[in-house]
């Protein structure tokens, strides 16, 4: 968590008024018309909510944006808040005003990540970026009061997008727990079990793995292979609960997630222990190293 104290530059007084005092939960800026201050917090609310809080009157406290069964973000543009909730690893853009009430939801070009929405409280417009696995890095301009996206600029590069299908899936763990996964591939594979296949995993301090381009993955997409990445626990997907399944004396979950995203692919031909590669950065390492392991059988060891 954090702390937070706020200052008043136009007051002779230079105390610091107390907001948040301690590090058990995490309140972010969003804010303020004069002493009204908003934050996003996950203080009672483990998936985060919207609350507004009269700095003169700390005891004036007011929720704006409710929890919802989805990790939340919030920023703010032209005196309107974007709500950005993770459903499933995906993004959802919903546009509220000052009083929490709904204006509408945000229309995305795709399935992805999207992140920016943010601006200075006169301005109309504001730009925010989108990206999947296989949509590069885009970015669009969005007229605030009328709710229109238009391109603003993407990238140059030689990727026929259409050529190509990233969709996502859902498998069972050892223990029952449901589990998405993205799979990238060329619209022409042939589910014959024969696909060169990497199935890239973190699951851990508590990061959602989203939806991202990257150019890197270009080549072995055209190549005819397969990318798969898993959302295990231990990451930020679906908030507290999904992040402390995959920690400390539960890590074993993460791995189990894993090696059954391994077997998901293996059972519906998109690859075969032959054929199938494990990867993984950082904390990721621990995961292919357990992995290796556990269940050398599911995957081809160089």
């Amino acid at each position: 968590g954090n702390k937070i104290y706020v200052k008043n530059l136009e007051s002779v007084d230079n105390n610091f008024i107390e907001i948040q005092n301690n590090y058990l939960s995490e309140f972010n800026y969003v804010y303020n018309t004069k002493s009204k201050f908003y934050f996003y917090t996950n203080n009672d609310a483990p998936n985060f909510r919207l609350i507004s809080i009269d700095i003169n009157r700390r005891s004036n406290q007011s929720v704006v944006i409710p929890e919802k069964d989805n990790v939340l973000r919030v920023q703010s543009a032209g005196k309107y808040f974007f709500a950005n909730y993770l459903i499933d690893a995906k993004s959802k853009i919903i546009q509220y005003d000052l009083e929490g009430k709904f204006i509408r939801e945000v229309a995305l070009p795709a399935i992805g990540t999207a992140n920016g929405f943010s601006a200075k409280n006169d301005e109309i417009e504001l730009y925010y970026s989108f990206t999947s696995y296989v949509y590069p890095t885009t970015i669009f301009k969005y007229n605030i009061e009328k709710g229109i996206s238009s391109l603003y600029e993407k990238p140059k590069i030689d990727f026929e997008v259409n050529d190509y299908i990233s969709e996502q899936v859902f498998f069972t763990s050892a223990d029952g727990t449901r589990i998405p996964m993205f799979i990238t591939y060329r619209k022409s594979l042939k589910l014959n079990g024969k696909n060169p296949t990497i199935l890239y995993g973190y699951g851990g301090f508590n990061i959602s793995i989203t939806p991202r381009f990257n150019a890197s993955n270009i080549s072995w997409l055209e190549n005819g292979g397969v990318y798969a990445v898993p959302n295990l626990r231990g990451g930020g997907e679906y908030g507290k609960d999904w992040h402390d399944a995959g920690i400390k004396m539960k890590k074993q979950n993460v791995f189990d997630d894993f090696i059954s995203a391994a077997e998901y692919l293996i059972k519906n031909n998109y690859t075969s222990s032959d054929y199938l590669a494990i990867r993984g950065v950082s904390n990721g390492g621990l995961l292919v190293g357990a992995t290796m392991t556990q269940r050398p059988d599911l995957i081809k060891v160089a």
